[in-house]
């Protein structure tokens, strides 16, 4: 199994988070792939992590590339197609289950949910959006209508078909698009990742405001009325709501 982080600027959160915590599941780090961009000022930090021994991590740097949307298409591309991958943001600090205990066997777990999306045909998943106990437990452990899965942590198969338009709105339009083309999704509602949401910096803080947010999901509202709908929050922030059954 491959673990993917694209990350930006944010090296020593990198090492302290999602790092840490794929070591203490047991991930060896030759299966770590870490995607950097060519202009981050920190570049000759993060390719210290591919120069290990043994125990180094692939370091990839891209080239021309900017936006988190456009990093995840070359993500794709990079891999082979139909090879599952999990990727995962560089700040997780910890995974937790649906009775507040840490998640020991994340790797384990993972597994098993491929081995559901093998068996229904399906080519994305992922996990509920906060970690509160008490929301994951009021719905089914697995799920697989349209609903959204926050781009913390997610699985999927590569698909060079899925092509994402949009940066600040990439973890509803993958879902959205996974679900067009398989007609399903696969979330599992009872882990979710511990992280700080809209944290300094980062691949998805790259010019994310208010408005550039609000016009990607703009944009996917247009485009795809029969899945979502698009709603301004109490703290000003614009969003989707997706619809689980859509009727075309």
């Amino acid at each position: 199994m491959k673990f993917v982080i694209p990350s930006y600027k944010r090296v020593e959160t990198l090492k302290s988070k999602t790092l840490k915590f794929l070591t203490s599941q047991g991930v060896a780090n030759q299966d770590v792939y870490i995607f950097i961009r060519e202009d981050d000022p920190q570049i000759n930090e993060y390719s210290e992590l591919n120069s290990l021994g043994e125990e180094n991590y692939n370091v990839i740097t891209l080239i021309g590339i900017t936006g988190i949307g456009n990093t995840h298409n070359a993500i794709t591309t990079y891999f082979t197609e139909g090879e599952w991958i999990v990727e995962l943001d560089d700040d997780i600090i910890n995974v937790i289950d649906n009775k507040r205990e840490i998640v020991d066997n994340f790797p384990q777990r993972v597994d098993k949910m491929i081995q559901i999306m093998e068996e229904e045909g399906i080519s994305y998943g992922g996990f509920y959006q906060v970690d509160n106990p008490m929301f994951m437990s009021g719905n089914q452990e697995y799920t697989m209508d349209l609903r959204y899965m926050l781009g913390l942590m997610r699985v999927r198969k590569i698909d060079y078909g899925i092509v994402l338009e949009t940066n600040y709105a990439e973890d509803f339009e993958n879902c959205i698009l996974h679900y067009l083309k398989g007609g399903a999704i696969l979330k599992n509602n009872w882990i979710a990742g511990k992280t700080k949401n809209y944290a300094d910096g980062g691949c998805d803080g790259d010019g994310r405001n208010i408005e550039t947010e609000k016009a990607d999901k703009e944009f996917l509202a247009n485009k795809y009325p029969e899945c979502c709908k698009l709603f301004q929050r109490k703290n000003k922030r614009w969003d989707l709501r997706l619809t689980k059954n859509p009727i075309f």
